[in-house]
């Protein structure tokens, strides 16, 4: 592939591991993004009872959703210029404090409408924490070891998800309404992920720069990046529409037609959290051994097979382990989607190609939970979830119009 190198200084490197500011980047990454998906898990583990409290149908509370994926999408190309133009540093607490506001918001809100305004709200910010935080880990992380870092810092999406199944079985029968409130706890915590990542991460971030060297609305298509930028945003909305179809119905899928009261759905999630954890390692692991393309491709294939077991198999028995397996497979390819993005694109940009193409995916997202919904309400979820299957199917099609970036031990897009 064509190398698309721009002149730019970056961090010192050891050239065996990566920068010396590596280990603070990462752990600060990890906690942004546990915000992050702390604040999406909440809308699946409360829709049981939000269906019942604003009194509305399952495409309605698709819809939810999908407010919140619109206003992701928006927030990837806000904050990503924010992070090229204004710092990666920046951005991220930026993005973070935002996202305390929107959780906390919460009690200001009683009706559908103004739920579909505080969800896009706080959509915006969490469309503005993955592209900074892909974009750090490349900065400060050796190619050999960005995809477990980058995996790494997004596994705590599976951490986030099972903090809010703890907070949701202790208060859900309280006060619902603290599940979403929990997260403004973000806001403190955008104060250490300040301290941990280094200001001068970006020395150039930070001077004067001219007109021509800042980053656009349309950076990313020229040059011939546009090339790359398209079929990783088809990519994107592939493997969002597939885990978000699932995760975001399955906890409803297992109250209404598997019999399970909400309290044991949610220990079942657990487990399906513990699994997407370990999941993000192993995959992240492979993905600096074969490669990210591959790596992917085993993933996708992975859910499709899962899934279609986990909605078809109705023994409770088999429904709780074999969840494991689903999280296992469910979010193998996004930590690897970190490592993939900010090798495709160069380093002025990563942060919001890598956010931009992300949150791109979104658009499947905001599909696919409404469309689940739909054909949930006609013909049962079970029906609904297969089509996830067929999604992951057409994504490991789709990745043959990515090239691969990494083979073993040298990123193509480095040689020289």
């Amino acid at each position: 592939m064509t190398t698309h190198n721009m002149s730019i200084s970056a961090p010192p490197h050891d050239l065996s591991r990566g920068s010396a500011h590596r280990w603070k980047v990462l752990w600060a990454g990890f906690i942004a993004y546990l915000f992050d998906s702390y604040d999406l898990m909440v809308l699946a583990i409360a829709m049981p009872v939000l269906l019942k409290v604003l009194a509305i149908s399952l495409p309605d509370g698709g819809l939810l959703g999908s407010a919140t994926a619109l206003g992701a999408m928006l927030g990837s190309i806000v904050f990503g210029l924010i992070a090229e133009n204004r710092g990666r540093r920046f951005s991220l607490v930026l993005a973070l404090v935002w996202l305390g506001v929107g959780m906390g918001g919460v009690y200001f809100v009683d009706t559908w409408s103004s739920w579909m305004g505080l969800r896009f709200f706080t959509g915006l910010a969490i469309g503005g924490v993955w592209g900074p935080c892909s974009a750090l880990i490349a900065d400060h992380w050796a190619p050999e070891y960005r995809a477990r870092a980058a995996s790494f810092v997004f596994s705590s999406f599976a951490i986030g998800a099972v903090v809010a199944s703890a907070v949701g079985r202790s208060v859900i029968t309280i006060d619902w309404r603290w599940l979403f409130a929990f997260g403004a706890v973000s806001i403190p915590l955008a104060l250490i992920v300040h301290r941990l990542i280094p200001a001068d991460a970006q020395p150039k971030r930070t001077e004067q720069k001219s007109p021509a060297d800042k980053v656009g609305l349309t950076t990313i298509f020229a040059k011939g990046l546009a090339r790359i930028t398209l079929p990783a945003s088809l990519v994107s909305i592939v493997n969002l529409a597939g885990y978000w179809g699932a995760a975001f119905w399955i906890p409803t899928f297992l109250t209404r037609e598997r019999g399970l009261d909400v309290a044991t759905m949610l220990g079942f999630s657990v487990v399906m959290y513990v699994g997407m954890f370990f999941g993000f390692q192993f995959f992240g692991l492979l993905a600096d051994k074969i490669g990210r393309r591959r790596a992917m491709m085993v993933a996708f294939l992975l859910c499709a097979v899962a899934i279609t077991l986990y909605i078809i198999v109705e023994n409770p028995n088999f429904l709780f382990w074999w969840g494991a397996v689903v999280g296992f497979g469910l979010c193998g390819s996004g930590g690897i989607l970190g490592a993939y993005y900010a090798e495709l694109f160069p380093d002025q940009v990563r942060a919001y190609a890598g956010g931009f193409c992300w949150n791109m995916g979104r658009i499947g997202a905001i599909l696919a939970p409404f469309t689940i919904g739909t054909i949930g309400k006609v013909y049962g979820l079970q029906t609904g979830l297969l089509v996830t299957s067929g999604i992951y199917l057409a994504g490991t099609v789709m990745l043959l119009l990515l090239p691969e970036t990494f083979a073993g031990t040298v990123p193509r897009q480095e040689k020289q």
